[in-house]
């Protein structure tokens, strides 16, 4: 009777946990390319998976899997140096640039439950090269505090210890900020960036599906 219970729990378990399905619009679309199809399906899975994790168990994992990707420069997969991928497009071309880890970060940790207001896509200059890069800085309610996702690095670190990093700015569907010494969000002007204007225009179409 007992092993039948516990069967069961994990039947419903299973049944409940598999929530995401591929939008048929794109599943047609990579249907003859093996690579791009094997991947979105890992993708699925891997999104099932964690789906009853808590928060921060699905922040790390989701840092990770996608780190796991191999970075690709946008001229290699768009013939532009300055192309901000689609979710769909970040995974079906296997990898991308910085912001494109970022955009697919954001859009899975929406998938999963984390407040979408609650993620910024965070320009920060590298205080040791110079450099600018991008990650997704996330903010969490409960401690008033901000961890960032980087590409670069597996550890999820909050803000104020990426000391290697200094903010430039920050934003979201809300707003532009910059981020105070106190780690506060300051309102600023809104920037005109065509890349990310064109990302969203070519994004309206859902990757994924919930049930």
């Amino acid at each position: 009777m007992i092993k039948s219970i516990v069967l069961m729990f994990v039947f419903l378990s299973y049944l409940f946990s598999s929530q995401f399905y591929l939008n048929p619009y794109f599943e047609k679309k990579v249907a003859n390319t093996t690579k791009s199809y094997n991947i979105l399906n890992n993708y699925l899975h891997f999104l099932n998976q964690i789906s009853l994790l808590n928060k921060s168990k699905k922040i790390e994992r989701v840092n990770n899997y996608i780190n796991a990707i191999a970075p690709r420069h946008d001229a290699y997969n768009y013939k532009n140096e300055d192309y901000w991928a689609t979710p769909f497009e970040f995974f079906s071309h296997a990898g991308g640039d910085c912001e494109d880890y970022v955009i697919a970060k954001q859009y899975t940790l929406t998938l999963l439950g984390i407040p979408k207001e609650n993620m910024y896509l965070h320009v920060v200059e590298d205080r040791y090269t110079g450099g600018y890069h991008m990650v997704l800085t996330l903010h969490k309610e409960k401690q008033n505090s901000y961890v960032v996702l980087d590409n670069l690095s597996t550890i999820t670190l909050p803000w104020k210890k990426r000391v290697d990093l200094k903010s430039s700015f920050l934003f979201n569907e809300k707003g532009f900020y910059k981020l105070n010494q106190n780690s506060n969000l300051i309102d600023i002007k809104r920037k005109n960036i065509p890349a990310y204007n064109r990302m969203k225009f070519n994004a309206q179409q859902p990757l994924i599906l919930s049930k």
